[in-house]
């Protein structure tokens, strides 16, 4: 364990607790001729009712639309660097908060950090990175919010709330532009249409022409280029004196070349790299007149990590992308009775490169005469005897190797809220409220050899037009149930009690196909033996289990005209949630809290491979806080948490080999442990600067889970590695994760920003802010090891803010990672055959630096 930060923290803790020194000394401000700056107040909705930030006894950050502007906070990217404990993988579109999260996107699987939009349950993280143009605050939840928010809140909760429409006439435009052929517009119109009804309509258009990484076989460049339009409107509707409503409908689709990782390691030269189907890509350059898009022999991003080699470019697409927004409120006497309900539907379908070279084609050469090699086609054995000595009865295989991967979401859910809350300022504040979810989704997993025009027509099996050689299907429905309750009592004005439960039902059901072809890797159907006679080979009934398992609701059976396999998923999950605690404000200045919370997550499946084991089991945190938010004076607020998590059942996917096929697994890890602290601190000591600190330590560590094998270090060969017990019958190495620390959890993370204003006269203010953020190297994977490790990095940022007087117009311009640093969130290693032993590692990339300006009309 890495105590020192611990103790450091806790200290501070300690300090800022009996401060009462520092308090005084800090009401007095540095006289530098500017009256002090007094706090922004920040109203929050994280406990299911308007209080304001400090007020509130959870761990909670919150970014107001003026914030982010000044920040030039863009997205969940930016929000998690000045966000203790908030972590984001752009690479793969996961959240984490405090080292939990979402451990994989397969179908089945679930977040670990809930999303709401307006406090209805989002599947998505797409509005969180919503422009402040349209949001007007997001709060960050840390910890479990079961009892309130339910849903996959077992790491925390994430809320976006919407800028709504206006009771007077407005209308707003925002032009932006910016390097890599950045153009963005944005244009909102509000205001009321009758008595007591207010509309708005608001849209936005963004394209950025390239990439920021550069492709070396000449396509188009990768990385944050797109173009996507949205489309929002809304209803804010007094329909009574006491009944509210408010809609939202909105719709948005885009074309993205969103590469996020780059592999950055030597290309695997064996003929058959580990877990390949399909004759490896890198193995041509090893073979005379290959045929390849580009004149690099060896993997460019060795010297430059922003640079890749291939001949497919990515493309994704989202589009059918449509959601409605509800909530009503209805105001009587002493409680308020709000629905809250959501619906979204979207396409996602993405193509891109899977084998990282521009490879188009080589021919693969034939084996010496053997007669002892067993093969078993014609030419047999002595397939080069029989050319030497007979002429062509066989040739070498010419090999087209590009693989590509596609993969395709097809997700629609409704969401469904009823609550009651008392409304009066009695000593007593209760919540009730009944909850509903259910989501359709279908996912299509395709791992293709289309160019190899075997791949079409495997032997003595049904065709393959679309040339897969793994196809992976689900279509899974959930349907989700809780009910739940909270309630705060005040004992005195000084000391209040909490106490709430929630019981929530999970239920699961559907199907998943799988069909697995392999060329030339087949005993007896080999390239080098059979040459243009290697078959293509299905592999499916071998690649499959056919055994009952936890999960399974019906038997396998293979589609004889499409060749997939074929069985059902079903089971259900329920358990009580809950949280407990006692806050103490001795003044209006002080808030101290403990706050005791079970968090829990359902189980659900791995679909899509027809695995061994496709189930797992739900999870389960017991989560203890001890917080504490105070100001000093009238120009510093400082808030600090430190919790303690015990941790069952952490659902944790492995890849594992199942009859000879590279399959990923899901397992329940036993126990585990985590605990941090977290510092934020708000300091203006005059009127015209500020500073917004923010630090977070996390450390965690398995405690009891063994044994696995690490699918980029098979053999237990690296530094670090800690094998147990003997090899199963495939060579593979066992090894034990006790002592690991939980992937995304950083050890360290830091925050600073400073902004001063100076005042223009007549004309308005000119805001100058720096941004600088330093993230600790954390591990992507529970294998501790370097090829896993993301390293540390850091970013400055620099914004011009410019506002006029009458707050009529703003001009902003930005540069954002002045200094060009290479910014990394996720790192995963993968075991190479040739040179035998090596990992290489793939990098998932932040952006290069990048700059622009931004014009905002109001009228």
């Amino acid at each position: 364990m890495k105590q020192a930060p611990m103790v450091a923290a806790v200290s501070a803790i300690a300090l800022m607790t009996g401060g009462h020194v520092f308090a005084q000394e800090m009401d007095e401000p540095v006289d530098t001729g500017d009256e002090v700056r007094e706090l922004d107040q920040v109203t929050v909705t994280a406990v299911k009712r308007e209080q304001d930030l400090n007020d509130v006894p959870v761990s909670v950050t919150a970014f107001t639309s003026d914030l982010r502007e000044e920040l030039a906070l863009d997205d969940l990217s930016d929000l998690s660097r000045f966000t203790p404990s908030l972590a984001f993988s752009a690479g793969d579109d996961r959240v984490f908060i405090r080292g939990v999260g979402r451990q994989t996107n397969t179908n089945g699987s679930d977040p670990g950090v809930a999303t709401y939009s307006d406090g209805i349950y989002d599947a998505s993280t797409a509005a969180i990175s919503k422009s402040d143009f349209f949001v007007e605050r997001v709060e960050v939840l840390r910890g479990p919010q079961g009892t309130l928010y339910g849903r996959n809140s077992i790491g925390g909760a994430i809320n976006v709330i919407s800028k709504r429409p206006t009771d007077e006439f407005a209308a707003e435009a925002r032009v932006t532009i910016g390097n890599y052929s950045l153009a963005e517009v944005n244009a909102s119109v509000s205001g009321p249409v009758a008595k007591g009804v207010n509309l708005k309509l608001a849209g936005s258009y963004f394209n950025q022409a390239d990439g920021y990484f550069k492709n070396a076989a000449g396509g188009p460049s990768e990385a944050g280029a797109e173009e996507v339009g949205y489309l929002e409107f809304q209803m804010d509707a007094d329909v009574t004196e006491n009944f509210s409503l408010w809609l939202k409908a909105d719709t948005t689709g885009g074309n993205y070349r969103n590469r996020t990782t780059i592999y950055g390691g030597p290309y695997d030269r064996a003929p058959f790299p580990n877990g390949y189907l399909t004759p490896g890509p890198a193995f041509g350059f090893l073979t005379p007149g290959f045929n390849s898009k580009s004149s690099e022999t060896t993997n460019p991003a060795i010297d430059d990590i922003r640079t890749f080699d291939v001949n497919t470019p990515t493309s994704t697409k989202i589009k059918d992308n449509y959601g409605l927004s509800t909530v009503a409120t209805w105001s009587l006497d002493n409680i308020d009775i709000k629905y809250l309900g959501g619906y979204r539907t979207y396409y996602y379908d993405s193509y891109r490169d899977d084998d990282d070279t521009s490879m188009i084609s080589y021919t693969y050469p034939l084996d010496p005469a053997n007669a002892a090699a067993g093969e078993v086609l014609t030419g047999g054995p002595n397939c080069q005897w029989l050319l030497e000595n007979v002429g062509q009865v066989c040739a070498p295989a010419t090999i087209y190797p590009s693989r590509t991967f596609g993969y395709i979401e097809d997700k629609e859910y409704w969401s469904h809220e009823i609550n009651i809350q008392s409304s009066d300022d009695a000593d007593l504040w209760w919540i009730v409220g009944a909850y509903a979810y259910e989501e359709d989704f279908s996912q299509q997993s395709h791992f293709g050899n289309a160019a190899q025009p075997q791949m079409k027509t495997p032997l003595a099996a049904p065709e393959n037009p679309s040339g897969d050689f793994i196809t992976a299907l689900s279509d899974i429905k959930t349907k989700s149930y809780a009910l739940f309750g909270q309630a705060d009592y005040a004992l005195t004005n000084e000391l209040t009690v909490t106490g709430g439960l929630r019981y929530s039902m999970d239920e699961k059901e559907g199907s998943e196909s799988v069909r697995v072809l392999g060329y030339g890797i087949a005993p007896g159907f080999t390239l080098g033996g059979s040459g243009i006679f290697a078959p293509v080979l299905d592999l499916t009934a071998s690649s499959i289990s056919f055994q009952p398992a936890a999960g399974v609701d019906s038997a396998v059976s293979i589609d004889p005209n499409t060749g997939l396999a074929h069985r059902r998923l079903k089971n259900s999950w329920n358990a009580l949630s809950g949280a407990a605690g006692i806050q103490w404000q001795p003044d209006m200045n002080s808030n101290y809290f403990f706050r005791y919370a079970r968090g829990y997550k359902s189980g659900g499946f791995n679909a899509g491979g027809i695995s061994q084991f496709p189930q797992t089991n739900e999870e389960l945190i017991d989560s203890y806080e001890l917080g504490l938010k105070k100001t000093l004076g009238n120009n510093l607020q400082v808030n600090a948490t430190a919790y303690y998590y015990s941790y069952d059942g952490l659902q944790v996917p492995l890849d594992v080999q199942e009859n000879g096929l590279r399959l990923t697994r899901f397992f329940n890890l036993e126990e585990s442990t985590a605990q941090g602290i977290e510092l934020e601190a708000n300091w203006s000591p005059t009127d015209r600067l500020r500073f917004l600190f923010s630090y977070a330590y996390n450390d965690s560590e398995i405690q009891d889970a063994c044994c696995f094998v690490d699918i980029a270090d098979p053999y237990a060969t690296q530094p670090g590695a800690t094998p147990v017990g003997q090899p199963d019958p495939s060579g593979n190495q066992f090894q034990s994760l006790d002592g690991e620390m939980l992937p995304r959890t950083i050890p360290n993370k830091f925050g600073l920003n400073a902004s001063y204003t100076v005042p223009l006269a007549d004309s308005g203010d000119l805001t100058l802010t720096a941004n600088y953020s330093w993230q600790d190297a954390t591990y992507h994977s529970v294998f501790n090891r370097s090829y896993n490790e993301t390293p540390s990095y850091e970013q400055v940022d620099l914004i011009a803010l410019f506002r006029s007087v009458d707050d009529a117009y703003s001009i902003i311009g930005y540069v954002k990672n002045v200094f060009d640093e290479q910014g990394f969130d996720g790192s995963k290693g993968t075991f190479l055959y040739q040179p035998f032993g090596t990992v290489g590692q793939t990098y998932y990339m932040t952006a290069p630096r990048t700059f622009g300006v931004q014009i905002q009309m109001r009228f």
